[in-house]
């Protein structure tokens, strides 16, 4: 393919406020590092204690932060460039570490629009290139005039099979400049969310639990002896009767008084998590149109997600306990070299491939889409996750898991007992007995594990299951997959049983602990299926 000319007049710079979005992405990759780096941060807080106790400290290190991750972004803004050619987009970026992206528009698997308020009030856009090959989305145009994004998607679009491309063109300008096209010209709508739909996911949310901590951590530091010290001060200054007539009730008050504040705490995180529902999936709405998948949501930032249905590797649908109580489920269907990640967020500081997340849908709507995107191919291939036809893997698996969980929990434990340990002192009994009378424990969770793994098949594709307290279905064709192996432990061999896994383009199944003859057998048919399949895996 004939590469375009490099024109220097033809190379283009991001809106100024693009520098807002470099922001946002240095702070992904300190978030990273902090939680990757959990243990060296613990150990350098302990270390400096003293110091970080102290308010003018903080604020100095809180300030260094600021300038230095303001001064990365407006570098990476000045150093990002890129080009818009017939055949492919061009992106140069990068001040120590200089990368260049050379994207061909016929690898693209998805083109999402991104739309922040402050984007739509100044007639901006950011456009997302999705391609195969790539956990990252490569293609990541940050703050674009509209009219660049239309020149963009157009080029995409004649790029991309003919009815498919016809679809895109049509769409291009509606998408870039963020007006909603009518439903007959998306196709069919076949989900809508409402208010109601986002009160059961900020439920079935687990960032739900993550805030009430959050909250209980932040309460717990105007005790006194915390890091927030005079803020407790003046909070008890100016409630001090309030505070004495609360001790001099009776047990029964505090403890209703106790319950109260649990109620308090869990109802704040219970709005927070709402609002997060509704500022992310405001107006949610899945249109198909042929062989194209739409969404929409987003209630300040707008988010479009297009996918072809042939490009899509998997279909995960999940079902956790407050969504089991609603009867509902969330399914994503990923794309080559997408992740789904937990949540809903991209794991680390990667702009992952857009994977098609729908929040929330019904058992019936399950299964419309699993037909959709399979077609004829795996008709009897299951995805719910409460299905019968699943076979589960073999008991054997529950000695192995209730062994892993006893020894990581007696880890811990050792860990927390060197830590309370004062100086020349010897192990705590105590801690020796509860690691001991844990086993139960790990062997019940172990068996719960094992009730929810299994695996079904057809002659077309495999389903997985596995899960704890909710479930979790992972469906996918055979000929789509990059790999098959077969891994063994010492004990897998003495049993017979062995642990298949199936590498994909948006990652890997694992089905463990199935006898070896059935395993072996279904790892030659998947690689059978994959050779003599006439069709693109993408």
């Amino acid at each position: 393919m004939a590469m375009n000319p490099h024109d220097p007049e033809d190379w283009q710079r991001s809106s100024p406020f693009a520098i807002v979005f470099f922001v946002g992405s240095a702070f992904k990759v300190f978030r990273q590092i902090l939680i990757q780096g959990g243990l060296p941060v613990a150990a350098l807080v302990i270390a400096f204690w003293d110091n970080l106790g102290r308010m003018d400290v903080l604020l100095l290190l809180a300030a260094a932060a600021i300038l230095m991750v303001l001064a990365g972004a407006i570098i990476q803004w000045a150093c990002f460039r890129f080009r818009i050619g017939e055949d492919r987009l061009l992106i140069r970026k990068g001040f120590v570490k200089k990368t260049r992206v050379d994207l061909p528009y016929e690898r693209t698997l998805g083109v999402n629009v991104q739309r922040s308020l402050v984007d739509r009030i100044i007639g901006l856009v950011t456009v997302t290139l999705d391609t195969s090959g790539s956990t990252q989305a490569e293609g990541r145009l940050p703050s674009i005039r509209t009219e660049v994004a239309n020149r963009l998607r157009a080029r995409v679009a004649a790029a991309l099979p003919t009815d498919a491309g016809a679809d895109a063109a049509r769409d291009a300008s509606d998408a870039a400049d963020g007006r909603l096209a009518a439903p007959s010209r998306r196709g069919r709508v076949l989900i809508k969310l409402g208010p109601a739909d986002m009160v059961r996911i900020g439920l079935g949310s687990r960032n739900f639990l993550f805030v009430a901590a959050t909250i209980g951590i932040l309460a717990d530091l105007l005790q006194p002896g915390n890091l927030a010290d005079p803020i407790r001060e003046a909070v008890v200054a100016g409630a001090g009767r309030a505070t004495s007539a609360v001790f001099g009730l009776g047990a029964l008050a505090r403890a209703a008084l106790a319950t109260m504040a649990i109620l308090a705490v869990l109802t704040t995180a219970l709005i927070l998590t709402v609002t997060a529902a509704f500022l992310r999936h405001h107006a949610f709405a899945l249109w198909h149109d042929g062989s194209t998948f739409r969404s929409r949501s987003g209630l300040f930032t707008q988010r479009e997600v297009v996918v072809e249905t042939p490009k899509i590797q998997q279909l995960s649908v999940s079902q956790d306990i407050v969504m089991r109580w609603f009867k509902r489920f969330r399914l994503c269907a990923l794309p080559a070299a997408a992740n789904a990640a937990q949540g809903g967020g991209s794991p680390g500081n990667l702009d992952t491939a857009g994977a098609l997340d729908i929040p929330l849908l019904s058992d019936r709507a399950v299964e419309d889409l699993h037909a959709r995107v399979f077609g004829e191919e795996a008709q009897n291939i299951v995805a719910l996750p409460h299905s019968t036809a699943f076979k589960r893997v073999s008991p054997y698996y529950i000695r192995t898991l209730t062994l892993r969980i006893w020894f990581i929990a007696g880890l811990c434990l050792g860990l927390v007992s060197l830590a309370l340990l004062p100086s020349g002192g010897f192990p705590n009994t105590g801690i020796l007995i509860g690691w001991i009378a844990s086993l139960p424990i790990a062997a019940g969770v172990a068996w719960q594990v094992w009730r929810r793994r299994g695996y079904a098949r057809d002659e077309d594709g495999v389903a997985t299951r596995s899960g704890f307290l909710g479930s979790k279905t992972n469906a996918f064709l055979m000929r789509k997959a990059q790999s098959a192996i077969l891994k063994q432990s010492p004990f897998q061999r003495r049993k017979g049983l062995a642990t298949l896994q199936v590498q994909l383009a948006c990652g890997s199944v694992t089905v463990p602990y199935i006898d070896e003859g059935a395993a072996r057998r279904l790892r030659d048919y998947i690689l059978y299926k994959v050779e003599t399949s006439q069709r693109r895996w993408h």
